[in-house]
C-alpha cells in the first residue's frame, strides 16, 4: 500500500465556535491582513477548461455558493477546498477550488495545471500536502459550519495523525490562515483541529489570531448512503495500515475503523468511521465514487464489536444504521451487482511446448497474436509484436514460455494440506487444492481466511522442484540466445491476465532472476556460476518456480476476483529476456497525458538509476516531462515539469537529446503498433511503455501495454 497515506480525522469535538453569530445568520468581520491575491493561474485553467475550477479570492455570497457544494450534512451544509503555499518555492499561490468541478485536490491538480502536476503520482499528492519535509502545500477544507452558537466558517489542515512529527503547528495554522483571510472577506474563518492530535497541539498555543472552533457532537452522521453486503472487519489505524498491506480484505467487507481514514486503498462493500469524516474528505469522497455505503458511527468498536467476523447486511440511512446477519446468496447477489461488468482473458492453449525467441513468435496478423497470446500470454506477446517495429539496438534478447509448463507444474507437483473432505492433512496436487478452494464457500467470502490460504500456496509452490525436463528444455534456449550458461537472464509473468487495456494487472505478479548455470553445475552451493561474488546460487527452477506462483498472491486473486475473472482460466506463462545490470534510468511513458482528457503531449517519468518509477517509497518522485510532437513526429517542445528526487540541484535524468531519441521512437511505434480490439467511443487510446537507458547508455524498450484514457 502507500506506505504513508495514513489516517486523519477532519472534524472532531472541541471548544465552542468563537462568534457572536446567531444561528440564521453568518459572521462579518474585519481583518488588518493584506489584500489578497485576486488573480494568478486560476485565470488561465478557468479560460482553457470552459469553467470556473479554482479562484484566489472568495469575495462575496455567490462566489462561495458558486464553489463549494451542499454537503447534507446538517452540521456542515456547504464546503470545498483550499491550497496555500507552505513554501516560497510552491508552483501554485493561495486558491479556492470548486469542488462542484473537482472533488479531489489530486484530480484537479493534475487536470487543472498539466504543466505543473502531470505524472503526478498518489503517493506523491499526499507527500505534497501531508507531510513537513515534503510539503509544498498545507490543503484542506472550508466549510459553512453549524456550532452551538450558530453558523460560522472554518477551515481544516490535513496531516497524519500517526506520525508525530506531521501534527500541524501553531506557525502551520497561522500561516494557512494569514493567507486565507485576507482572500475570505465574508467572514472570520476559525480554525477546526481534525485530530486528537490536533487538538491536544491547539489546546497549548494560548492566544492566537484566529478563533478555533469545534462542532457539536453528534452520534451518526452519513455521507453515502445505501446498504452493502460484507464481513464486517474492525480495525484500529495501526490494524488497518497492517491488515491494507497483507490484502486482509476486499470488495467482500465492510470496514469499520475506530478513526477516519485519509483512504483506502482497496475496494470495500462498506465503510464505518468512528469518527467523523468531513463531507469532503478524501475517504468519503472516494466512496462515493465507488459506490461504497458511508458513515460515522459515534463509538463504533463498541456498538458493533458483537457483529465482528460476521456476513451482514449493512445501511447508511439517513437518519441511522441498521444491521442484520445476512445469506451468502444475498451477499453473492449483491457483490455481483456491486462489481464492474467482467472481463474476458483468453482460455489458455496448454498443448504448445515451444520456446520461440521474441523475433520468432507468430504475431504478423491479429489471427496469429490472438494465438500467441493464448498460448504464451499477454506481455509476451506486446513486447514480439513491438520488437517487429523498433530497431534492434532497442531489443532486449529473450523468449517465451508457454503455459503448458506451469499448467503441468500445478497437476503434478504435491504438497501436504487439509482440503477438509474428511481425509486430514495429505498429499494434493496444487490444481486439486485449487479446485476444491474455489468451490469452497469460506474461501470465497472470507478475506483473512483467502490470504493465509494463498500465502500457504504461493510459499509451497515456490519450494516446489521444477521437473527437470523443463529445465532440459529453457538451458539450450539460454545457450543459444546468450551464448553461454553464465548469464543471468531475467524471468518475467506473461499471463492471460495482465497488460490488457480492460485489465492491466500493473505491479500483481513478480519477476526474477535466474543463472542457468547454477541448475547445471551439480550441486547446490554458492557461488553463482553467473557472479562468483554471489555466494548463493539463483536457480532457473527457483526462479521459474516464484514466478508461477505469483499468480497465487492475494493481491492477484483479489484483481481478478473484483473483474469478474474465473480463477479456473488464469494461466501464467514467462517472459525470458536479458538481466539489465547498473541501468542509468527506468523510464514510464505514455502517448498522451493520461491524466488530461486534452493533452496528447507524451508523459514521461523517468527516475536515476534502479529506482522504480510506478511505485516509489515515500518522499522519492521521478522526473517528469511532457513531449510535444510534430504532425510528422518532430520532437518541438520539452516541458520540465517535475525534478527527480534524487538527482542534485539543476541535474537531470534524462538529457534533451535522450528524450528527442525517446519521443520520436515512440512516435514512429504508435504509427504503427496494432490494436486488435475496439476503442470505446468515449475513450482515447493510449500507449503505457517501460524503458530502461542501460549502463552504456544505450536505450531500450522492454514493455508495451494499451490504456484507455
Amino acid at each position: 500500500m502507500l506506505s504513508r497515506i495514513l489516517p486523519f480525522l477532519l472534524l472532531a469535538a472541541c471548544p465552542p465556535a468563537k462568534t457572536d453569530d446567531t444561528s440564521d445568520s453568518t459572521p462579518d468581520t474585519d481583518t488588518d491582513t493584506d489584500t489578497a491575491v485576486t488573480d494568478g493561474p486560476c485565470d488561465e485553467a478557468n479560460a482553457r477548461l470552459g469553467q470556473v475550477v479554482c479562484v484566489h479570492s472568495v469575495p462575496d455570497d455567490p462566489t462561495f455558493d458558486q464553489i463549494t457544494i451542499a454537503s447534507g450534512s446538517a452540521t456542515e451544509p456547504q464546503a470545498s477546498k483550499y491550497m496555500v503555499p507552505a513554501r516560497t518555492d510552491a508552483r501554485l499561490p493561495t486558491l479556492f477550488m470548486n469542488v462542484n468541478a473537482y472533488t479531489l485536490h489530486y484530480e484537479f491538480l493534475v487536470t487543472a495545471f498539466p504543466d505543473l502536476f502531470s505524472g503526478l503520482s498518489q503517493t506523491q499528492y499526499f507527500d505534497l500536502i501531508l507531510y513537513p519535509d515534503t510539503r509544498e502545500y498545507y490543503a484542506g477544507t472550508f466549510s459553512l459550519y453549524l456550532g452551538s452558537t450558530g453558523f460560522f466558517y472554518g477551515f481544516t489542515i490535513w496531516d497524519d495523525p500517526s506520525d508525530p512529527t506531521s501534527t500541524i503547528s501553531l506557525a502551520d495554522a497561522t500561516a494557512t490562515w494569514s493567507a486565507l483571510q485576507p482572500a475570505f472577506p465574508l467572514g472570520t474563518l476559525s480554525f477546526v483541529p481534525g485530530t486528537e492530535a490536533q487538538i491536544a497541539a491547539a489546546s497549548t498555543w494560548g492566544d492566537t489570531p484566529f478563533p478555533i472552533a469545534g462542532l457539536e457532537e453528534v452520534a451518526y452522521e452519513v455521507y453515502n448512503p445505501g446498504e452493502a453486503y460484507g464481513t464486517l472487519r474492525l480495525y484500529t489505524l495501526d490494524e488497518l495500515d497492517a491488515a491494507t498491506d497483507e490484502a486482509s480484505f476486499g470488495y467482500q467487507d465492510i470496514i469499520g475503523i475506530e478513526e477516519a481514514p485519509t483512504d483506502l486503498e482497496r475496494v470495500t462493500a462498506g465503510i464505518v468511521t468512528g469518527t467523523r469524516q468531513g463531507a469532503l474528505s478524501h475517504l468519503s469522497v472516494r466512496a462515493g465514487a465507488r459506490g461504497s455505503p458511508n458513515c460515522y458511527v459515534k463509538d463504533l468498536m463498541t456498538e458493533l464489536a458483537s457483529w465482528e467476523g460476521k456476513l451482514v447486511r449493512f445501511e447508511c440511512g439517513a437518519d441511522s444504521y441498521s444491521i442484520a446477519e445476512a445469506t451468502v446468496a444475498d451477499a453473492e447477489a449483491w457483490w455481483t451487482d456491486f462489481r464492474p461488468d467482467p472481463t474476458t482473458i483468453c482460455a489458455p492453449d496448454l498443448d504448445q511446448l515451444e520456446m520461440p525467441g521474441l523475433l520468432e513468435a507468430s504475431v504478423s496478423t491479429a489471427e496469429e497474436r490472438g494465438t500467441t497470446t493464448c498460448q504464451y500470454g499477454v506481455k509476451g506477446t506486446n513486447l514480439a509484436t513491438l520488437y517487429r517495429i523498433v530497431p534492434p539496438e532497442y531489443q532486449l534478447d529473450g523468449f517465451l514460455i508457454p503455459f503448458h509448463y506451469y499448467d503441468d507444474f500445478v497437476h503434478t507437483a504435491t504438497w501436504t494440506v487439509d482440503l477438509n473432505d474428511g481425509q486430514g492433512a495429505v498429499l494434493h496436487s496444487f490444481a486439486e487444492t485449487m479446485d476444491a478452494w474455489f468451490a469452497d464457500e469460506t474461501f470465497l467470502t472470507d478475506a483473512a481466511l483467502r490470504r493465509d490460504n494463498l500465502d500457504a500456496l504461493r510459499h509451497a509452490m515456490e519450494d516446489s522442484p521444477v521437473d527437470p525436463a523443463v529445465i532440459e528444455a529453457i538451458a539450450p534456449r539460454i545457450e543459444a540466445i546468450w551464448g553461454n550458461t553464465s548469464t543471468y537472464v531475467r524471468f518475467r509473468s506473461s499471463s492471460n491476465a495482465e497488460d490488457t487495456a480492460g485489465f492491466s494487472g500493473a505491479g500483481l505478479y513478480d519477476s526474477e532472476t535466474g543463472c542457468i548455470g547454477d541448475d547445471l553445475d551439480g550441486d547446490e552451493v554458492g557461488p553463482s556460476q553467473c557472479d562468483p561474488e554471489e555466494s548463493d546460487e539463483r536457480t532457473v527452477a527457483e526462479a521459474v518456480a516464484t514466478v508461477w506462483a505469483s499468480l497465487w498472491t492475494i493481491e492477484a486473486w483479489e484483481e481478478d476476483s473484483w473483474y469478474g475473472i474465473d480463477p479456473h482460466t488464469v494461466a501464467m506463462g514467462l517472459l525470458v529476456d536479458t538481466k539489465a545490470t547498473a541501468e542509468l534510468a527506468n523510464i514510464v511513458a505514455f502517448s498522451g497525458n493520461p491524466t488530461s482528457d486534452d493533452d496528447d503531449r507524451y508523459l514521461v517519468n523517468a527516475q536515476a538509476g534502479e529506482l522504480d518509477v510506478v511505485l516509489p517509497d515515500p518522499g522519492i518522485w521521478p522526473e517528469s516531462d511532457l513531449l510535444t510532437l510534430s504532425d510528422t513526429g518532430e520532437l518541438t517542445e520539452i516541458l520540465r515539469v517535475e525534478s527527480s528526487s534524487e538527482v542534485d540541484a539543476g541535474e537531470l535524468v534524462l538529457s534533451d537529446a535522450q528524450l528527442q531519441e525517446l519521443g520520436e521512437l515512440f512516435w514512429d511505434v504508435v504509427q504503427v503498433y496494432p490494436y486488435d480490439d475496439v476503442v470505446p467511443d468515449d475513450k482515447d487510446l493510449l500507449w503505457d511503455t517501460e524503458w530502461k537507458i542501460l549502463s552504456d547508455g544505450q536505450l531500450i524498450i522492454k514493455q508495451i501495454r494499451p490504456y484507455l484514457r
